[in-house]
């Protein structure tokens, strides 16, 4: 009897013990999980089932792919594209995430890599489509880029692109005119090829390539606003204003269409109508230091000094690097007769950029102000001989 019970007890253990290691969680396991919560767009779930598997399993090469997508989605762009990384090294021939990778390098400005990407692409057979890609311009007329119905034109399109941010002008032409060829009702990509010709400064063929992406896509906003900035150089302020508010009614909601208008108006001579734009401008968009440092000029034009210098100090916060808003913040302290905080603006402008004979002969303003004629003829002398005119008489009572 007691060796029965004993061999029941066993028998329990046993079964209970394999139960337990039959619900074991695997590195699969989570990474179906994880699939399943990618479905149903529960990315944070997502995110937490594919960390486990790769904890389980680093060399989980798949969950690093899915991974990639789901802390791209959720805006985490840099976890994105390490994860991208880490596939592609195992998986190169892998479209989808190469494009998704070249898309990111071309987000944070990595042009050299953006392009070996987008170039090997071009090489790349066609596969298997799972995802949909979205142009950077969503007003195209064919906004969805994936990898196998346009993939080529779009690969193309975004070469132009980067092209151009490289400067490299005629090559990025030609990979535009490609794109165009196969796809000429893109009006995305006659938007880009005008925004090189523009880059190039020939309006003669940057025009009509956007008045072609305007016939193929009425409702194109930024055809409009760069028809508009086209329009600006040739001072029709009239027409300008006409197309940059058409393309405020159809987005609403993009800063620098409101920051193009509010400098069209200041041409005009409307203060009023300027800061307006400037104000929607900064509250769709507040990372701009020259937008600040904008509507700081307009401010302290209307005598609105205290708002200037908030203004000008919010842009410096922003980007402390621009000597022209050290030089506008440091003229608004000499209208504040805050002389000390002048002379220091101008030399930290001055520092910036050690060519800039403005910014020394405005300190010789400052010094003078306070009564440091030596250093006001120092600095008298050293704006002269970087070039910038300056009123001989006060040289002379400065320099005695």
């Amino acid at each position: 009897m007691f060796f029965r019970q004993i061999i029941i007890y066993l028998t329990l253990f046993i079964s209970f013990t394999s139960f337990g290691q039959g619900q074991k969680k695997t590195a699969s396991y989570f990474f179906q999980k994880g699939e399943e919560a990618m479905d149903v767009q529960s990315y944070k779930t997502a995110l937490a089932h594919f960390n486990e598997c790769l904890r389980l399993d680093p060399y989980f090469m798949e969950a690093y792919y899915y991974r990639a997508q789901v802390r791209e989605s959720m805006g985490d762009s840099k976890g994105a594209l390490t994860d991208f990384n880490i596939y592609l090294e195992s998986r190169p021939q892998n479209t989808e995430a190469l494009f998704s990778r070249a898309m990111l390098r071309y987000q944070y400005s990595q042009w050299a890599m953006a392009r070996e990407d987008f170039l090997n692409l071009l090489k790349a057979p066609a596969g298997e489509t799972r995802s949909v890609f979205f142009a950077t311009d969503r007003e195209s007329g064919n906004p969805i880029v994936t990898t196998q119905s346009n993939m080529t034109s779009s690969v193309l399109n975004y070469l132009g692109l980067v092209d151009t941010k490289m400067k490299n002008f005629p090559r990025a032409i030609r990979y535009l005119d490609s794109a165009i060829r196969l796809d000429q009702k893109n009006p995305e990509f006659f938007i880009n090829r005008g925004w090189v010709y523009q880059e190039m400064q020939d309006t003669v063929h940057a025009t009509p390539d956007y008045q072609k992406a305007l016939s193929l896509n009425p409702e194109s906003s930024l055809a409009r606003y760069n028809l508009g900035v086209l329009s600006a150089k040739k001072g029709n302020l009239k027409e300008v204003e006409k197309l940059l508010t058409e393309a405020i009614e159809r987005s609403p909601q993009t800063s620098v269409y409101y920051t193009g208008r509010a400098i069209n108006y200041l041409a005009q001579g409307d203060l009023v109508k300027a800061l307006s734009d400037y104000n929607t401008s900064i509250h769709f968009d507040n990372t701009n230091a020259e937008v600040w440092m904008k509507r700081g000029l307009v401010k302290q034009t209307m005598k609105d000094l205290n708002g200037a210098l908030a203004d000008y100090t919010q842009s410096i916060k922003l980007k402390d690097d621009n000597e022209k808003v050290w030089m506008c913040r440091g003229n608004l302290m000499m209208e504040l007769k805050r002389v000390k905080e002048a002379i220091e603006d101008f030399t930290i402008a001055s520092a910036l950029k050690p060519e800039f004979g403005l910014a020394y002969y405005s300190r010789a303003l400052a010094y003078q102000r306070g009564g440091n004629l030596k250093n006001a003829c120092d600095d008298l002398k050293k704006a002269q001989s970087l070039g910038t005119s300056i009123d001989e008489k006060m040289k002379a009572s400065v320099c005695k």
